[in-house]
């Protein structure tokens, strides 16, 4: 596959498209991680409608010939507008300074991208009353150092890319000995995180990405993470708004408002300003910006109830148990949040013995089990009648679907909302392929034995080979559309197999980021889930 030299505004577009999906998938573990500046658990959500306000304005504007240019300054006009939290607004203002390095610029090269990349750390730093080390901006620093480093020999995107996301993740490891809450709690600065992963996002939205696996990101243990300490102060309320009509320039209205709490962040210029402070007199900071300008989007939020929530919270409301199919499909679920996976024999379902006794290893009095089989829902029924716990079948009809309910549902303290579970089910577009274990036919194709095939819902679909059948797949379930389509291998398959199908599915669909990972079992070789 030829290499990657020129980045232009279709490919921007793209790489803020595939990092907002990695920070959507892994908001829930960010929200664990938040400890710096307050450990209210909101950073990963925060980072991810940030960056999804600035996929919505540079995807109005992209397509084939738009200027890079064009497509930057939509998103961090975008990313401004929706900052939510200091990282996000952080990450915002890391989007204009990169915006105004390329605003005369049709496409760049990796070196180009490189010094953009400096510019975006500077306007981020810039941006801030105190700039503390440890944070989101030591991993973009780091990130921006390499960057200038490797493309003085390096034209090739991605390895360009690969060098800066793995100087990206070691800084992310010395978060620890940077600040001490850090290491108090044990865990690596949640905003860092997030700037890992949108670059490992964007990463794989290169062509050659699509060979690489990465390995779901292990969940801190709540209670481990907060701490009696870990304080929230008398600057209580995260106050964020925007000045328009501004009378007044982003740097004196920083002066202005320094003295009236910390974290103070003031981006963007007149006539447009994002404030975000932590104060304890919000109404005060309203009141005097309100006089160089016209308040919008103003949120305030008390950050000592959240943080209470989650440090004083009760024993744990409901936990989730899940039938998985494959050593893989564990860690998966267990990292997404499942309290306990039963493992289906091969060949055959779990037992009710099964069931129950993974419902009463878990910690809550409400369990949600995920059959994720249709064969199983039967069993799953007959369990709640056997415990004294309180058990909800959710009609997971494949571990791809009870992936997508742990997603949502699992990292969230609030019961989940059974009506909106349904709705997540019916919009999970996902398939299998496996080696038919006798002719069979189906709707009007036939299959002979041993032959490739796929299933989506209730139609078959037949290649002559495993790749070709894998391409059939993709595109009944919308890949011609773009999205994120993810594969899971299992079966008689290697990772090398893994590798070429998920290559093969990036040059069929343009318009798609692949990520595989490994599944396990046997019966599969390939579960599919495309998101749009």
């Amino acid at each position: 596959m030829s290499a990657v030299t020129s980045l232009d505004g279709r490919a921007f577009e793209k790489f803020i498209a595939a990092g907002t999906f990695f920070l959507r998938k892994y908001r829930g573990v960010l929200n664990d991680l938040n400890v710096f500046p307050v450990p209210d658990g909101d950073t990963g959500s925060n980072m991810y409608l940030t960056a999804k306000a600035a996929l919505r304005e540079a995807q109005k504007v992209a397509g084939p010939g738009i200027p890079l240019h064009v497509v930057a300054e939509a998103a961090a006009r975008g990313s401004l507008l929706g900052a939510r939290g200091n990282s996000g607004v952080i990450l915002s203002q890391m989007l204009r300074g990169f915006a105004h390095n390329v605003r005369h610029r049709t496409a760049i090269d990796t070196f180009q991208l490189a010094v953009a990349m400096k510019d975006a750390v500077a306007a981020a730093r810039a941006a801030l009353t105190k700039p503390v080390e440890g944070t989101i901006l030591s991993v973009a620093s780091a990130a921006a150092d390499e960057a200038y480093r490797v493309a003085m020999h390096e034209r090739d995107f991605y390895r360009f890319a690969n060098a800066v996301l793995r100087a990206a993740n070691d800084a992310l490891e010395r978060t620890p000995e940077q600040l001490p809450q850090l290491k108090e709690a044990g865990v690596v600065d949640s905003g860092g995180a997030g700037f890992v992963y949108f670059l490992e996002g964007a990463l794989r939205f290169l062509p050659d990405a699509t060979v690489r696996a990465t390995a779901f990101p292990r969940r801190p243990v709540r209670s481990a993470v907060f701490t009696k300490g870990q304080a929230i102060g008398e600057n209580r309320f995260c106050t964020e708004f925007i000045l328009e009509d501004a009378t007044i320039d982003a740097h004196p209205l920083r002066d202005l408002l320094d003295l009236r709490g910390d974290s103070l962040i003031v981006v963007g210029s007149a006539p447009t300003i994002k404030v975000h402070l932590h104060t304890g007199d919000p109404e005060g900071v309203k009141t005097l910006a309100a006089m160089h300008g016209t308040l919008t989007r103003v949120k305030v939020e008390n950050m000592e109830e959240q943080h209470n929530v989650l440090i004083e919270r009760p024993a744990k409301a409901f936990s989730f148990a899940a039938v998985v199919p494959g050593a893989g499909f564990e860690q998966i679920a267990r990292e997404l949040g499942a309290d306990v996976t039963i493992a289906a024999p091969a060949g055959a379902n779990p037992s009710v013995r099964d069931l129950l006794v993974g419902v009463n290893a878990t910690l809550a009095d409400r369990v949600y089990l995920l059959p994720n089989d249709p064969n199983v829902a039967l069993a799953a029924r007959e369990v709640a009648a056997l415990t004294a716990k309180t058990v909800i079948v959710v009609p997971t009809a494949s571990v791809l679907q009870g992936l997508a309910v742990l997603l949502d549902c699992a990292t969230v303290d609030e019961l989940p909302d059974e009506r909106a579970m349904a709705a997540r089910l019916e919009a999970v577009q996902a398939g299998s392929l496996f080696f038919a274990g006798k002719p069979a036919s189906v709707g009007g194709v036939a299959v002979r034995a041993g032959a490739p095939a796929a299933q989506v819902g209730r139609d078959l679909y037949t290649e002559p080979t495993v790749s070709a059948t894998m391409i059939a797949l993709v595109r009944a379930l919308g890949g011609e559309e773009g999205g994120l389509v993810t594969i899971y291998y299992g079966g008689s398959q290697k990772e090398r197999d893994a590798q070429r199908v998920a290559a093969e599915v990036g040059e069929a669909f343009a318009d798609v980021s692949v990520e595989y990972y490994y599944g396990g079992g046997s019966g599969i070789e390939y579960w599919v889930s495309v998101e749009h």
